[in-house]
């Protein structure tokens, strides 16, 4: 077993581990813990997927990375810390799902709105699709209805629950094949938690 292959297992295991304290953290309702653990997860997926798929080894991640680093000139007129850093963040207001962003082109934070009652059908289906741990794209369970007659919900509205389940650590993204939800069994009720601990606006 060569270097990458011997760093990309560690990468997995570290990954497993970092799993195992999200969950510690969601079921105390530590939600601050949650979303930290959850970014630092999904990093490490990102980097073991990226080898997985061939879409480059390890080291090859680097420039990349390099590359978003502010060069000197742009380092004169630096753009608001906020706006690499602590974006999107959810907010609940009654029913309503908030997701706050940054805009990078106009310099300044947009949100989304989305009901409650969208984020329940959108987990719902996706956990329809995602029984033992396979694979699915948003082909298959996008568009969703409120009911059969309904015209279908705007796909932005799913991709902001998406963006949430996604921070939360309750879906796994493999790069352009879909999503996985790691822990199927307790998958709605982990939804609904993280609904009920988010601040209130």
């Amino acid at each position: 077993m060569g270097p990458v292959e011997r760093a990309t297992d560690l990468l997995r295991q570290t990954e497993d581990k970092l799993r195992a304290l999200l969950s510690e953290a969601a079921n105390s309702g530590d939600y601050s813990s949650v979303l930290t653990l959850a970014a630092w997860a999904r990093s490490l997926n990102e980097l073991v997927n990226s080898k997985a798929s061939g879409e480059g080894k390890l080291n090859e991640v680097q420039p990349a990375q390099r590359a978003k680093k502010p060069t000197p000139g742009a380092a004169r007129n630096p753009a608001p810390h906020h706006s690499q850093n602590g974006y999107p963040r959810f907010l609940r207001q009654g029913n309503q799902l908030i997701r706050i962003a940054w805009s990078k082109q106009k310099k300044k934070e947009y949100r989304h709105k989305v009901p409650y009652s969208i984020l329940k059908l959108l987990a719902s289906a996706m956990a329809d699709k995602g029984q033992d741990g396979r694979v699915f794209s948003t082909e298959e369970f996008l568009p969703i209805h409120e009911s059969e007659d309904a015209a279908p919900v705007p796909n932005y509205q799913a991709y902001v629950g998406i963006s949430l389940l996604k921070q939360a650590g309750l879906i796994d993204q493999h790069g352009r094949q879909g999503y996985s939800i790691p822990q199927i069994s307790e998958f709605k009720n982990a939804v609904e938690r993280i609904w009920t601990k988010l601040p209130e606006q």
